[in-house]
């Protein structure tokens, strides 16, 4: 408590104990002072008491003799007191800048929270300057969507498919829409293993296969041995890169926007083909048993490609309509899974049909828009 508080607490004591009597002209009586004993405190609570000090120890002298002029009330020079002490203790400005503590009584507590309970910083606290940011794994849960060995089969499957068509000139003439098509799905599911949970032998080297690829499918345009011996050096640098080799000596970036790297308009081709191939194929339970492992594999390609196509890199992806139909073309193939999965036929043909629906549904609206894009 700062000097001038004591100040006007001696004061307000000494008027209420009758130590003396303060005048109109503001000088004191000539009563003499009433010797005041001193008073013990208290110890802590909990601490040690401390040693008592003898009152004569630090007693001032009832005179001065460097001030003879001073006046005294016992041992307490009369300086020390305001003329108007009870004007002075209702002035609450702060001095030098120095705000009074407050008590516990008109302290402010945090809302919802008693005075003696610290608020949980949790909720309020913003995050620690120079704190590390989570790193992001990739755009979506692939995990959940596709199991890494069916992503890796179908990559194998195309692979085949691809390395078929490019053996001659004449294969290559008359393949160039399989070509396109793998090349593309390849890619995609490029996407798919470099942000896949799971690990792969050519996971970190994925996006170098998802770039070749895409190369592929601007070369595999025009027939004839030169475009044919162009196709053909990309297709050997993926398969380089999937049979564990080194990548080609150029950059790459780790993640692109899907929009980018993956053309929708092949997508829906690839989707056809996909759909085509179930409803002529898998006609009854037996043959969807018996086929099982295939179905689900071409299925859950189905599911990737549509959570593929429902990122916001693509025209339209914010159109909540266009959201609808994704969603249901995604849930569609999910239920196509598990009707595989269970032995349900005619689940997996509600599934079929969902999707087909789905389809028919999206394409009159969406599909011509930014060539496909």
């Amino acid at each position: 408590m700062t000097l001038r508080v004591w100040r006007v607490w001696i004061t307000v004591l000494a008027i209420g104990s009758g130590s003396f009597v303060v005048g109109c002209s503001g000088k004191s009586d000539t009563t003499a002072p009433v010797t005041q004993q001193p008073v013990s405190t208290a110890p802590a609570a909990g601490g040690a008491p401390s040693a008592p000090v003898p009152a004569t120890a630090n007693a001032e002298p009832p005179i001065d003799p460097a001030h003879p002029e001073t006046k005294w009330i016992g041992t307490i020079p009369y300086d020390v007191f305001y003329d108007q002490p009870l004007v002075v203790a209702s002035d609450t400005t702060s001095v030098n800048g120095v705000t009074p503590p407050q008590s516990s009584a008109t302290a402010p507590a945090t809302a919802g929270t008693s005075p003696s309970e610290p608020s949980d910083p949790s909720v309020t606290s913003a995050p620690a300057t120079g704190s590390t940011p989570a790193v992001a794994t990739g755009h979506n849960d692939w995990g959940k969507i596709i199991p890494l060995d069916l992503a890796l089969e179908a990559v194998k499957v195309a692979r085949t498919e691809m390395n078929a068509s490019l053996q001659t000139v004449p294969k290559y003439n008359a393949g160039l829409t399989t070509i396109q098509q793998n090349a593309a799905l390849m890619g995609m599911l490029a996407v798919v293993i470099a942000e896949h949970p799971e690990a792969a032998n050519w996971k970190a080297k994925a996006k170098y296969v998802r770039d070749l690829c895409y190369e592929i499918q601007g070369k595999a345009t025009e027939k004839g041995g030169a475009a044919k011996q162009a196709t053909s050096d990309l297709f050997e640098q993926i398969t380089t890169i999937l049979d564990g080799g080194s990548p080609p000596e150029k950059e790459s970036q780790d993640s692109v926007p899907y929009v980018e790297v993956a053309d929708r308009s092949e997508m829906m081709k690839i989707i056809d083909k996909t759909m085509n191939h179930l409803k002529s194929n898998i006609g009854d339970a037996k043959r969807m048993k018996e086929q099982a492992n295939e179905v689900t594999r071409d299925l859950s390609v189905l599911r990737a490609l549509g959570v593929m196509m429902s990122d916001p890199s693509y025209d339209a992806a914010d159109n909540p309509e266009y959201q609808t139909y994704t969603k249901a073309f995604i849930d569609g193939a999910a239920l196509g899974v598990e009707a595989v999965k269970t032995d349900k036929f005619d689940e997996f043909q509600t599934a079929l049909n969902r999707l087909n629906t789905s389809c028919n549904d999206c394409h009159p609206k969406f599909r011509s828009q930014d060539s496909g894009n």
